[in-house]
């Protein structure tokens, strides 16, 4: 959905109810994020003279990848969100800057999504799956506690350098 700012009425609020589509081919999912199952929201868009205002309620359902088993998985999202858009750069606001005169609202929805997600999404039930032949499996806490220890082979070949000033 396009809006116009030029046709937006100075004080008055719009709203919009109503359930928001997002084809993967508009909109760009990248892996954990893996698509956008359904998603209703209560939006409201309001001109003030040096920006506007949409303040977004979405229920959203994701379909994300889960990082222990590389399953997809439902993961349900209440989001409440307030973006205030501008045309030009103000010190004082925090405004996200679209210039010319659309403002494609699905793009700020996504977004908005998009930065409401887990980082690592976990499915609900799922483990860390167990060491193997030729593998093993550990967590960030223990590849921490390895590297502190062991060091970082990448740089161990700089070890064996001689940095004696050769010049004297």
């Amino acid at each position: 959905m396009i809006i116009s700012k030029s046709k937006l009425i100075l004080d008055k609020t719009i709203p919009i109810q109503k359930e928001f589509l997002f084809e993967k081919k508009h909109f760009n999912f990248v892996s954990p994020f893996l698509s956008i199952k359904k998603c209703y929201g209560n939006v409201e868009i309001t001109k003030y003279r040096n920006f506007i205002r949409i303040n977004a309620d979405l229920q959203v359902i994701a379909v994300l990848e889960c990082s222990y088993t590389l399953k997809p998985f439902n993961h349900e999202l209440l989001i409440h969100e307030e973006v205030l858009i501008s045309d030009k750069y103000e010190d004082e606001d925090e405004a996200i800057i679209i210039p010319g005169d659309a403002i494609e609202l699905e793009q700020i929805l996504f977004a908005l999504i998009s930065s409401d997600l887990p980082i690592k999404p976990i499915k609900p039930g799922a483990e860390l799956p167990k060491s193997g032949d030729g593998y093993r499996i550990i967590d960030d806490a223990q590849l921490l506690k390895e590297r502190s220890q062991s060091g970082d082979s990448r740089f161990s070949k700089l070890d064996e350098i001689d940095f004696d000033d050769e010049d004297n």
